[in-house]
């Protein structure tokens, strides 16, 4: 059956919704965010962390900020299924969230409108059972179709939300690379049908951010991109998003177990070879530096939520509870600017956080931990905490591994 062609009640209110490229799913450690219609959502499981802040009447280009009053709790819509957790995906028509349950003998896909806020509780089976590896998905909103890559060694697992079929590609990086080498805590990001993936590492091993990985979803194929300009150090617990021009906006990370520097770069696509450049920024906020957050971009704007503060003095970092913007209209300057959540350090060290259920105006409580944690990676909270007597920056010659180092002669 087609996804496409699932019955809701006749309470559907039809509405233009607003599809961006690359709104889905970026960052974070379990925790996955995407915009759709005026709704920005935050998921971790249905059980605890489900909801959306409501944009609906907010203008970005202005310095408006959200009240906490609207962050929306969709843990409580019953029915729903017994237990869900891991990564959403957006269909095509970007009405129904799609969860993939990994049930024996098969796929299952349960759905969630998003206009309706219900859930379809009888799950529809997916075709073609293929095995499907640990990592984290990228859509095309244009094609509804979705891309898990693992490893260079294995093949790209796909997701056709229309027709709910399960595929594999043909094609797999490992010819690009020598034998043994590992790939991982990469970002990644689709552009124009070409799935970037940007940074990461293994241990104390940066990949150098001068060599990008690249897939065309179109032909099957891989290549290895090469970058110039203001090369930004090689980075774990990063976000990268584009925009409607070509930009790849790379925010955040540590390396060294330090943030990163530095934390915002620009990679330009329109040129060949790619170029990185370091832009002007306006921040209010004084050192400005996290890891561990999530990223979506909403129509001109880059949002960072949660994660970690990084400025803080070590060890006593502290979660990111807030949500920011950052306008990206001008090329040349980005301006950052707070968006919602605990403004002043009284409202920030609360032990819980107001949140509402989606069919009244009843508060129930949800705590920090589980509100925030979420996009908190272990790893990088230990990596971080591992150095915190190191007031210096000590990176080695050998810390950014190039990739063309360890490719094929």
């Amino acid at each position: 059956m087609q996804l496409s062609k699932l019955i809701f009640p006749a309470a559907l209110i039809i509405f233009n919704h607003v599809i961006f490229t690359n709104c889905g799913l970026f960052g974070g450690s379990d925790l996955y965010s995407f915009f759709s219609g005026d709704k920005l959502y935050f998921f971790r499981s249905i059980k605890y962390n489900f909801f959306y802040v409501d944009l609906a009447g907010v203008s970005l280009d202005t310095d408006t900020v959200i009240d906490k009053s609207k962050w929306i709790d969709l843990t409580e819509v019953k029915p729903q299924p017994d237990t869900l957790a891991g990564e959403p995906l957006l269909d095509k028509a970007n009405e129904n969230l799609i969860f993939l349950d990994y049930a024996d003998g098969g796929v299952d896909a349960y759905t969630f409108h998003i206009t309706l806020n219900i859930w379809e509780t009888k799950p529809f089976k997916v075709k073609n059972k293929v095995s499907i590896g640990i990592g984290v998905w990228v859509s095309d909103e244009k094609t509804g179709i979705s891309y898990l890559f693992n490893e260079i060694y294995t093949d790209v697992t796909i997701f056709d939300s229309i027709n709910l079929t399960l595929t594999k590609s043909v094609s797999t990086a490992k010819n690009l690379f020598v034998e043994g080498f590992l790939m991982d805590n990469f970002v990644q990001v689709l552009l124009n049908g070409q799935i970037l993936f940007i940074g990461g590492g293994s241990g104390s091993i940066k990949y150098s951010m001068n060599n990008i990985l690249m897939y065309d979803t179109l032909t099957d194929t891989w290549q290895m991109m090469n970058a110039t300009g203001e090369t930004p150090e090689g980075r774990l617990g990063h976000t990268a998003v584009s925009t409607s021009d070509g930009r790849v906006i790379v925010f955040g990370g540590i390396s060294n177990s330090l943030p990163a520097s530095p934390q915002l770069s620009i990679l330009d696509t329109s040129k060949t070879p790619y170029e990185w450049s370091t832009p002007t920024v306006e921040n209010p906020f004084g050192s400005f530096t996290f890891s561990g957050h999530i990223a979506v971009m909403v129509k001109d704007y880059m949002i960072i939520a949660f994660g970690i503060n990084t400025t803080e003095t070590i060890p006593s970092l502290i979660d990111n509870k807030n949500i920011y913007k950052l306008d990206t209209r001008d090329p040349l300057k980005y301006k950052w600017s707070f968006l919602s959540g605990f403004d002043d350090k009284s409202d920030f060290s609360n032990s819980s956080l107001n949140i509402y259920k989606p069919t009244n105006s009843t508060p129930i409580q949800a705590s920090v931990d589980s509100a925030f944690r979420l996009g908190t990676p272990k790893q990088y909270r230990s990596k971080i905490k591992e150095n915190k007597n190191t007031n210096q920056r000590n990176i080695s010659s050998s810390e950014n591994i190039s990739i063309n180092d360890e490719l094929k002669a």
